[in-house]
């Protein structure tokens, strides 16, 4: 009857009533059962075996978060990197994920850091689905500084322009107001 057990699968329902003589053998009984369950099930086998698959799922989330792997901050964001950067990320110092950490190997500082630009990569290509403005894009802080940066400059460079013709205008006025004079 092993081959029932290994290939019942496989068998229809007429197939299945040619081993219906043996069924006074209960293990060969016990397998036409559960074929035949598996072919039709009842409304309750079918809520029982759907409690079954929640309660495995349950079990292993239970697992996941007892060793605490699920819920931990590089976990969520491998998960979903959008949603993390959204929620979390862009309140975070980017600076701060590039950095070695303390007791770190080199070769495992690199291997995050390339971790970290897939992560960046799937993030930018979320947010270009999205239609988020280019300059609110992750890892674009630093494009943003240094814009600034050139605006504060501009700004220096045109006081600095608009108190020079300031000065020459007190120096011109000074010059002519000596060749009148004279």
């Amino acid at each position: 009857m092993w081959n029932a057990e290994r290939y019942g699968a496989q068998l229809n329902s007429e197939e299945l009533r040619e081993f219906d003589t043996l069924n006074c053998d209960y293990e060969i009984n016990w397998h036409l059962k559960n074929l035949r369950t598996k072919m039709s099930p009842t409304s309750e086998e079918l809520r029982s075996r759907s409690v079954t698959v929640k309660n495995r799922r349950l079990a292993y989330l239970d697992k996941l978060v007892l060793d605490g792997k699920y819920f931990s901050e590089d976990a969520m964001r491998e998960r979903e990197p959008y949603l993390h950067h959204e929620f979390v990320g862009k309140f975070q110092d980017p600076s701060a994920r590039g950095m070695a950490r303390p007791g770190e190997r080199w070769s495992e500082t690199l291997m995050r850091r390339c971790e970290e630009a897939i992560l960046v990569s799937k993030i930018r290509e979320e947010q270009q689905r999205l239609g988020v403005d280019e300059m609110e894009w992750v890892g674009n802080e630093r494009n943003q500084q240094q814009q600034e940066e050139e605006e504060e400059e501009e700004e220096d460079e045109e006081q600095d322009v608009e108190e020079g013709n300031e000065e020459a205008k007190k120096v011109n006025c000074g010059v002519s107001s000596t060749e009148v004079r004279i």
